[in-house]
């Protein structure tokens, strides 16, 4: 990590985040205006607009049933292809530092790039999808990246995302999660997180990024959790900046396969650190340009 990209990571876990993405803001005042013109011109529906409100009150909402069934049948498909092969996509990872997670989509990556026309990107660009996050953020948000990954027990101690944390990339990041397999007791390794309300109670730690049981309990009152066992197919976001969060706690003999898309507001808080992560087709729109960051 950079020197100034370091200085940032500390900046978002203060007060400070808010007053930097503003000053980045600026330097892209033309497209924050059209983002946000977008999400005006977007039809929302009902029960959108309270999955948005859900986000933005307490961190989290599940959102299973607004997912298209002309895609789901294909996502799960495409999801249960590449689990299995998954030894031949283990060997072909482009990051290997959580041990107890295979990223199964990098070998379809072309100079570290998804195509728009992927099943797992047109899964995040679902139109209830980007409803519910254009209405939770006010704006048209940038899709940062997607993922496949499979969870397994390792026998090592809790590391890294097993432990409780917030998410420090931008002022707000809104992950939306849908299980392809079914997680449904605490060995298949829920996602697990506190709300909101829950986590303000916890405040923000400067000094430290990942959390015990015990410290986090020590603030926060255990049956405060929420635990996300689910069956396949199950879909839910949750505001991982504000939210304290864990997963991948696998028993033995168990493992989790789980979708991520991340969005952020636009710009996105470290400018010019990361390459675009995906790039466009023939069949690629205006719209899904801007949503991509194209």
């Amino acid at each position: 990590m950079g020197l100034m990209s370091r200085a940032l990571w500390h900046v978002n876990r203060s007060p400070l985040r808010w007053a930097v993405k503003t000053g980045v803001s600026t330097w892209h005042l033309g497209e924050k205006q059209e983002r946000r013109r977008q999400a005006e011109l977007l039809t929302v529906s009902a029960q959108e607009k309270a999955k948005a409100e859900d986000l933005n009150r307490d961190g989290y909402a599940v959102v299973t049933e607004l997912m298209d069934p002309s895609i789901l049948q294909a996502f799960a498909d495409a999801g249960m292809k590449r689990l299995n092969d998954i030894g031949g996509l283990e060997a072909k990872q482009s990051s290997t530092w959580k041990k107890f997670w295979v990223r199964l989509l990098d070998a379809e990556m072309q100079n570290g790039q998804l195509s728009a026309d992927n099943i797992f990107v047109r899964y995040a660009m679902q139109k209830s999808v980007v409803n519910v996050v254009s209405t939770a953020l006010g704006e048209i948000p940038w899709l940062d990246y997607v993922l496949l990954s499979y969870s397994r027990y390792t026998g090592e101690s809790l590391a890294s995302s097993q432990l409780w944390h917030r998410d420090h990339d931008d002022v707000r990041v809104i992950k939306f999660f849908s299980y392809l397999t079914d997680v449904e007791d605490d060995a298949d390794g829920p996602f697990t997180f506190l709300p909101k309300q829950s986590t303000d109670k916890f405040g923000y730690p400067l000094l430290e990024s990942h959390f015990p049981d015990e410290q986090v309990f020590s603030k926060v009152p255990r049956e405060d959790i929420k635990v996300m066992r689910a069956p396949r197919l199950s879909s839910f976001m949750v505001d991982t900046t504000r939210c304290l969060h864990m997963g991948s706690r696998m028993g033995p003999g168990h493992g989790r396969l789980l979708y991520t898309a991340t969005f952020f507001s636009f710009p996105r808080m470290f400018p010019g650190t990361k390459n675009r992560p995906f790039f466009a087709t023939p069949n690629t729109t205006a719209f899904e340009k801007l949503l991509l960051g194209l």
